[in-house]
């Protein structure tokens, strides 16, 4: 769709030649030139940082946490199979001693 906007001086312009940046992030890359402006603005994002990498942290232990319970479930599964495996050999060489031994009738 080819939307037309009246520039400044009255002529259409076509709405692709904006800028195609969200109003929310043009609005907040005006330039700040005073340090009063500028200090704020910088602490700010300062504590958005200081809180995304807490976030950060946060998740990163959550995933270890999970991988340190699916280590324990894995070696808990390697067991029950090695002892399963083991049952089976014993039962198969029971089965194997039954088949070889003269039957009594």
């Amino acid at each position: 769709m080819d939307e037309q906007v009246n520039t400044p001086d009255g002529t259409p312009a076509q709405a692709a030649q904006q800028p195609s940046a969200p109003l929310e992030v043009r609005r907040s890359m005006r330039t700040a030139s005073e340090p009063r402006e500028l200090a704020p603005a910088v602490m700010a994002r300062m504590q958005h940082v200081r809180s995304r990498r807490d976030q950060m942290t946060t998740a990163v232990d959550d995933l270890g946490e999970i991988v340190q319970e699916l280590t324990r479930a894995y070696v808990r599964q390697v067991l029950l199979i090695e002892n399963l495996r083991g049952r089976v050999k014993a039962l198969e060489e029971a089965a194997r001693d039954d088949t070889d031994a003269p039957s009594i009738l």
